[in-house]
């Protein structure tokens, strides 16, 4: 097997920060360091889709009929943010109701 990469696009070809591009030192490994990518990727990959919460977030995102655009993922993320804050504000009224009865029920006391 040869390394000729001459017929592979610019942003497949080994560049300067490849692993093989560095010779490898006694007493290091020829294993690359994990970069934020791999490791995220690791990560999504490890996640078991038999889980019912991914699959109820899968069916959500199916659902709403998102697309993957840098649009549709912030708009995506603001409304889950506004959806966070309108229901921390229901729990927040409605301890606020449940303090309003406590300080009637000392009152009649």
């Amino acid at each position: 097997m040869t390394s000729d990469t001459s017929d592979l696009p610019a942003a497949v070809s080994p560049g300067p920060n490849d692993v093989d591009s560095f010779p490898i030192t006694p007493g290091e490994s020829s294993v690359p360091r994990p970069t934020a990518l791999s490791n995220k990727l690791n990560k999504v990959l490890a996640e078991s889709y038999a889980d019912s919460d991914i699959r109820g977030a899968l069916e959500t995102l199916d659902n709403r009929g998102i697309q993957n655009t840098a649009e549709t993922r912030r708009q995506l993320r603001l409304e889950v943010q506004k959806e966070v804050i309108d229901c921390n504000g229901k729990i927040v009224e409605d301890f606020g109701k449940v303090a309003e009865v406590r300080t009637l029920a000392n009152r009649v006391e």
